[in-house]
């Protein structure tokens, strides 16, 4: 949900670096990752938001989703079942990663591994 900070105004460099971490170790082509937020800000605070996301997902049609963290996943996909890492929809293929706030204090090899399953994704 963190995401919505970031493209609300309220950008945090951590993340930030977490997520180029990210972008860098998996080597996709540039202009092949997008982030689009599950949560807006309202009044100060995150609210979930699923038409905005699923709104922006209109635009782009993307093949895949990494969304990060179980939180985030059940704004999305309410009736996923907990506890699977990839959710197979009708257009588009959902993978959970863990939430930005537990990567951010992990090594960069550890934020790494820990979306490896993303390794896999030919775009």
């Amino acid at each position: 949900m963190e995401l919505g900070l970031d493209l609300g105004g309220q950008a945090d460099p951590k993340r930030g670096a977490v997520l180029r971490n990210i972008i860098n170790h998996l080597k996709w082509p540039k202009g092949t990752t997008a982030f689009w937020p599950v949560a807006a800000l309202s009044d100060g605070a995150l609210q979930p938001h699923s038409q905005m996301f699923w709104k922006g997902w209109e635009l782009w049609h993307t093949p895949y989703i990494a969304c990060f963290g179980e939180e985030a996943l059940q704004i999305i996909y309410p009736e996923a079942e907990p506890g699977n890492t990839t959710y197979l929809l009708e257009h588009v293929t959902i993978f959970v990663l863990p939430p930005l706030s537990k990567l951010i204090p992990m090594l960069p090899h550890e934020q790494q591994m820990s979306v490896d399953s993303l390794m896999n994704v030919r775009l």
